[in-house]
């Protein structure tokens, strides 16, 4: 016997389907959209199965669940939960805002009352940090927070560390250690990208990751990724700084029952793959894919990561390089990038790299062309995370080698105004996520918000992406903006296309997954200053409705 059908009436239905962009009414059973169109078009299914109309959305607009592919539940565990934030912008979580703080006497004003507030001898660490807000903040300055507790400040990008004396010797940091790793300045207290991973989380992680701690950050994920509309995400960090078999229950806890309203792609890491694994690397990833389940994915693709964090300014650079002369760091070495890729390639998996500068841009797609010369491949969706800034002879380049771009769709309004002041310059800050340039040569683009470097609000990232206007105010490089159509092609659609899943989401049409965003507002009706402002009433996850609060 079949399952009853349960129709949602709408004001608007936005499909993103071309041959039937608009409807109002969806039918949907055992999780599965069965018919799309109007009240009238559905009669032949209503006529012929028991059914039951909703009209809870009569007045609203469903579009597509959002999808966001790429962002990080355990980093926000990790800096968020718990944690103690001071940043250059307001930053909101579901209980408190924390203010935006700008100067380096201010910065460390807010640090020394957090010490205050909160007495004792517990690592003090706050999430948020960035250079070009708060100034050279240094081990020194730390260290008139508190010489009795270890004080660290995380920066903006994640990637990097500033600590105090305690901090370091905490961490097992010395200056001999300095002497070892290009990437820990003991002077100055900084340790980043390679060294934070491998080294300093040895015993930053048992401290912020204790059972409770991680299920109380998760729980704050699962509501942010909900309140932003999102029915799908992808976690492009799965393994990386412990084994698959550790972090799979933590997941599957947190993520994998009712209470969560959308799925997670979960993608290894190569590096983490290997070192946890060794030569049975890819055989571990492919023995991932039999423990999918409704919840928790793994399709066939893994991640890696060539040049340096964007918002460190740490991304590698073609000349004439950085204003003030400093130079990038390779997360990965191309050569060992290309070598972590080439057993899951030739074993069919797509490939996510994480790269952010032009130079870096150029290494991975050399990744790319020798892999095709190697072992050839159609419809392989080589994908381009975060893409901060590319140079204008390279978009020929990504479309001829059938690669496509996941960009983080605030780079532009966060990081604008600073980096044409410092970094770039004003020309080429304008090439930051070079999106219209890719679209007009026939790259689908998709957005992210690689939470919590940003926040997961995809409605916020598609005004980024159509307005390119900066924190400040200025437009920058509007040639390269996206129209308000393309935007949401890429929080639904083509965000379904970047992961391979176009079959199952991204768009409402029959045979597809019931996932749905439902908007107070339509993005198409209102002027576009308002698109980042709608507010998301909730979403249906494979037909089960969630409101946002309840």
């Amino acid at each position: 016997m079949t399952s009853p059908i349960t129709v949602f009436t709408a004001e608007k239905i936005v499909t993103m389907e071309p041959s039937l962009p608009e409807a109002t009414a969806v039918a949907v059973r055992d999780g599965l959209i069965v018919s799309v169109g109007t009240l009238e078009s559905l009669q032949p299914w209503l006529e012929a199965h028991p059914h039951e109309i909703v009209d809870t959305f009569r007045d609203k607009v469903i579009f597509p669940g959002f999808i966001d592919n790429h962002l990080h539940p355990k980093l926000i565990t990790l800096l968020l939960s718990g944690r103690h934030i001071i940043a250059p912008y307001d930053w909101e979580l579901p209980t408190v805002t924390y203010k935006g703080v700008h100067g380096k006497d201010a910065y460390l004003a807010q640090f020394r009352q957090l010490n205050a507030d909160y007495p004792g001898d517990d690592p003090l660490i706050a999430w948020g940090y960035h250079d070009l807000f708060h100034g050279d903040v240094t081990r020194h300055d730390l260290d008139t927070v508190s010489t009795e507790r270890a004080v660290i400040a995380w920066h903006r990008s994640g990637h990097e560390i500033i600590c105090n004396t305690k901090a370091l010797d905490w961490l097992n940091i010395t200056p001999e250690t300095g002497k070892t790793h290009h990437v820990i300045q003991y002077d100055i207290g900084r340790v980043s990208e390679g060294a934070l991973i491998v080294h300093a989380f040895q015993v930053l992680g048992p401290h912020l990751t204790s059972p409770e701690k991680m299920m109380q950050g998760l729980e704050l994920a699962r509501e942010l990724i909900h309140r932003g509309g999102i029915t799908t995400i992808g976690d492009n960090m799965f393994g990386l700084t412990s084994p698959a078999d550790e972090e799979l229950p933590l997941f599957q806890q947190a993520f994998d029952n009712d209470a969560t309203p959308f799925r997670t792609i979960l993608i290894p890491v190569a590096a983490g793959m290997f070192r946890f694994y060794g030569d049975e690397a890819l055989a571990k990833v492919d023995a991932l894919q039999e423990r999918s389940s409704r919840r928790l994915v793994f399709n066939r693709s893994v991640k890696g990561f060539a040049d340096g964090a964007f918002i460190s300014q740490l991304m590698q650079l073609r000349p004439p390089g950085y204003i003030d002369g400093h130079h990038g760091e390779w997360m990965t070495l191309p050569e060992d990038l290309g070598a972590q890729f080439r057993p899951f390639w030739r074993a069919g998996y797509q490939i996510q790299v994480h790269v952010n500068g032009d130079r870096g841009l150029d290494a991975t797609l050399d990744i790319l062309q020798e892999l095709l010369e190697d072992h050839p491949r159609y419809d392989h969706r080589y994908c381009l995370e975060h893409f901060g800034y590319s140079a204008p002879d390279q978009v020929d380049r990504v479309a001829a080698l059938g690669a496509t771009v996941s960009a983080n769709g605030y780079y532009v309004y966060f990081w604008g105004d600073r980096y044409s002041e410092s970094g770039l310059g004003p020309d080429r800050a304008g090439g930051i996520i070079r999106l219209g340039s890719l679209v007009k040569k026939g790259v689908r683009v998709s957005l992210h918000a690689d939470t919590p470097m940003a926040p997961a609000k995809p409605l916020l990232a598609v005004w980024a992406v159509v307005t390119r206007r900066t924190a400040g105010g200025q437009i920058l490089g509007s040639e390269e903006a996206l129209t308000l159509d393309q935007a949401l092609r890429a929080i639904t659609i083509d965000a379904a296309y970047a992961r391979g899943m176009e079959h199952q989401i991204g768009s409402i049409s029959a045979g597809k997954k019931a996932d749905f965003t439902i908007l107070e507002h339509d993005p198409y009706a209102v002027p576009v200053d308002e698109i980042k402002d709608i507010p998301i009433w909730g979403t249906v996850f494979e037909g089960t409705v969630y409101p946002v609060g309840a």
